[in-house]
């Protein structure tokens, strides 16, 4: 069971008054004091009561979490603070704090002799109602792998973003899985005490491993696969509304930003296909419009609310649906494929002006399909860039960090050429730009050493398939072994590379959906079918780092502090 600790704040309550002042009470949470005395302000020789009060947003915060105090006086010339904050204060006004540490505070003020107190208590107590963490960050020893785990060669600077994705599921769908399995802690947690939880305690995690931007991936459902244009259905997100807002509340108070990012799910709320998807679509002109349409009405909709919510930055495009713009068959010429290019642009163009129009926050692409184009570039405030798989299967044994180092290095010259025309695939046309983009690199990697060659493996649920040359007809996922130390040589290698590399102005890094929702790391060992069967997923494989050697890499170049791994064994 992990414990995390709340800060409990105790108003201590209390009213004096001098001169013949009568009594009276306060709301609970707050401290009013009174005192006799001139506040500079009377006139005629008669003298007023100072009063102020003193109080806090909330009560009960994790630590690491922010609470406000507000203070307000009357007939006061002046207040100063003292206990565990210090210093001269407006006559009214509020403040917030941060507290990390075990331990009784108090907070006073002293407005012309009235004072008030709040008192602070950090606890190691973690809970949401009556919900407690109930999961294990236990390892088995055969997760280490077989790589040297390396050590960090630099860190990052203060203005770098520094940003890692959360998994993209909601959080009800674990709660559910386990409610459906009959777990008895379920019976001591909601939905809604389990989900902020959750968020809430990894939230604090990525802080505590120097992340400044949690990059949250969403995605819904659509209306009716039949209707002339496409609209989601706003009660059929993944992550709901008043879940999106939660976080975005928690990470402020942690005094961290929230990246948003949506994913253009291909189903309706009946689970009826708008278009064959199979890991890529084949599109012609007219479904390319349909798809710009639905995506630009969603996303100026996602503005409107991440600016009311103070979010700080969106994605403009689509993540995890890829299309084709060769024709619905893969038949069309190339007059048309360059015809529906173009118009892509252009459209993603217009969605980004509009988004400007009403969201103060950074946008940013790369998350799907995208070219060196003028019309984009020239407005967006950076480019995600993914780096892919580096090695060819027959050097995966001896894979080391400096390998991953100068592959990831290459591809990146290879880019900057590209960008410039060098690639066939992608020739100078009239929007191209010479401008080098900013950049924001993805480390996108999964724990298991066959990615470093071949790729991705499903983590999230069991699928057939092969692996080794053998055919899995029920659970691939079971037999791929789980290696942390691949995870951790990839991502120091191109961290290295990031750091080193010439050609790009590098504003920040993420790793895309590499926090996954909970501690758990070793799998339910019963998940198929995947239909009915499915908890969490395989974590001890998938691209989450948490828990993992990788986690502290990424620590030591975000914040300069390297922490050993020290991972509880099974």
């Amino acid at each position: 069971m992990t414990f995390n600790r709340h800060i409990i704040l105790v108003p201590l309550l209390g009213i004096l008054t001098a001169c013949g002042g009568g009594g009276g009470g306060t709301d609970v949470g707050a401290a009013l004091i009174t005192a006799s005395g001139s506040t500079g302000g009377s006139t005629g020789g008669s003298n007023s009561t100072a009063t102020v009060s003193l109080s806090a947003n909330t009560y009960e915060i994790v630590a690491g979490d922010r609470t406000t105090l507000t203070w307000s006086s009357s007939n006061a010339s002046s207040c100063t603070a003292s206990g565990s904050w210090s210093g001269s204060k407006s006559l009214s006004g509020n403040e917030s704090i941060t507290l990390d540490n075990y331990g009784d505070y108090t907070f006073s003020i002293d407005c012309s002799g009235a004072t008030a107190s709040i008192q602070v208590t950090v606890s190691d107590d973690d809970s949401e109602g009556s919900c407690v963490n109930p999961h294990s960050a236990k390892i088995k020893k055969s997760y280490m792998g077989d790589y040297e785990l390396p050590m960090p060669q630099n860190s990052f600077g203060d203005d770098h973003i520094k940003a890692i994705g959360f998994k993209d599921y909601g959080v009800e769908w674990v709660y559910n899985n386990y409610k459906g399995r009959g777990d008895s802690w379920v019976s001591n947690c909601t939905q809604n005490e389990y989900i902020k939880l959750m968020y809430r305690t990894t939230l604090r995690k990525l802080k505590e491993n120097g992340v400044d931007t949690a990059w949250v991936y969403n995605f819904g459902y659509w209306q009716d696969d039949q209707a002339e244009f496409w609209q989601i259905s706003h009660n059929n997100k993944h992550i709901d509304d008043w879940a999106i807002e939660y976080i975005a509340e928690t990470a402020q108070d942690l005094g961290m930003n929230i990246h948003y990012a949506w994913q253009f799910l291909t189903f309706d709320v009946q689970n009826q296909e708008l278009f064959p998807f199979n890991g890529q679509a084949y599109v012609d002109m007219a479904l390319l419009k349909k798809i710009m349409d639905a995506h630009e009405e969603h996303m100026l909709w996602e503005a409107d609310r991440l600016q009311q919510l103070g979010v700080a930055s969106m994605s403009a495009d689509w993540s995890a649906m890829y299309i084709c713009m060769c024709g619905l068959e893969n038949e069309a010429p190339n007059s048309e494929r360059k015809e529906m290019k173009n118009y892509y642009m252009e459209r993603l163009a217009s969605i980004i002006n509009q988004i400007k129009g009403r969201f103060d926050g950074n946008v940013y692409v790369g998350e799907g399909i995208m070219w060196n184009d003028s019309r984009v570039l020239d407005i967006v405030d950076g480019v995600i860039i993914n780096l892919p798989n580096l090695l060819f299967e027959d050097e995966v044994a001896g894979a080391t960090v400096e390998l991953l180092e100068e592959r990831a290095s290459e591809y990146a010259t290879m880019l900057y050429d590209n960008w410039n025309c060098a690639d066939i695939h992608q020739p100078c046309w009239e929007y191209t730009t010479y401008e080098m983009p900013k950049v924001i690199w993805n480390m996108f990697a999964q724990s298991h050493a066959n990615f470093l060659s071949t790729g991705w493996v499903e983590d999230g649920f069991c699928t057939q398939g092969t692996y080794k040359d053998v055919y899995y007809d029920q659970c691939l996922q079971y037999n791929v072994p789980t290696d942390f130390s691949a995870q951790a040589i990839w991502i120091e290698g191109l961290l290295r590379a990031i750091d080193k590399q010439p050609w790009f102005e590098t504003i920040g890094t993420t790793a895309s959906t590499a926090y996954w929702l909970s501690d758990t790391l070793i799998p339910d060992n019963n998940q198929y079918p995947a239909g009915s069967n499915t908890i969490e997923g395989f974590p001890n494989i998938s691209q989450s780092v948490r828990g993992k050697p990788a986690e502290k890499i990424i620590k030591a170049w975000y914040t300069g502090q390297y922490d050993t791994y020290n991972p509880e064994y099974e």
